[in-house]
């Protein structure tokens, strides 16, 4: 404790290293915004994390995300990488509301346009996080295990600040 108090760098750097251990997958801005730090810090104390092998990084699209090594449940970070990004949640959130959707079904309960939604899905099953089912001319969609992402969004819950996350779990409990 003495320590922290001489050397407040270490202090700063355990709060970053927290909120990444409170939000795994959570992206450089993000981790800025949370922790009230200039940028540049940040962007140090994370390149410090990673050389001192506490948390790993890695790229997903336009984001470097960060995740605590050997603290988060088993589940693929790309589970956690999807669940991040608002949109992709609200499709996985809805599918696990509505399994076998179809993306014009989709598209009228997220009133999202057929080429964003079609990108979305897209990526969600490149991360294997949905499954697609071909039945006649229609392609039904699924969440691949439902049970990893219901552990994601029970345990980190708090950190999504989302009420469609709320209501996925009430409705998903009920169900079972």
């Amino acid at each position: 404790m003495r320590l922290l108090r001489n050397n407040p760098e270490l202090g700063t750097r355990k709060a970053v290293y927290e909120i990444v251990v409170r939000n795994p997958g959570v992206h450089l801005r993000e981790i800025e915004r949370l922790a009230n730090l200039p940028l540049g810090v940040v962007r140090y104390h994370l390149d410090r994390l990673q050389r001192e092998d506490l948390i790993f990084a890695r790229e997903d699209r336009y984001f470097k995300r960060f995740f605590p090594k050997g603290r988060i449940p088993s589940v693929p970070t790309e589970t956690f990488e999807a669940l991040r990004q608002e949109g992709l949640r609200r499709i996985v959130l809805h599918l696990l509301n509505s399994p076998g959707a179809t993306h014009s079904s989709m598209m009228a309960a997220l009133q999202l346009p057929a080429s964003t939604l079609s990108t979305y899905l897209s990526i969600l099953l490149r991360k294997n996080v949905l499954r697609r089912e071909r039945r006649g001319k229609e392609n039904l969609y699924f969440v691949a295990d439902e049970e990893s992402v219901m552990k994601v969004l029970m345990v980190y819950r708090p950190s999504f600040l989302d009420k469609l996350v709320d209501s996925a779990i009430s409705l998903y409990l009920d169900r079972r």
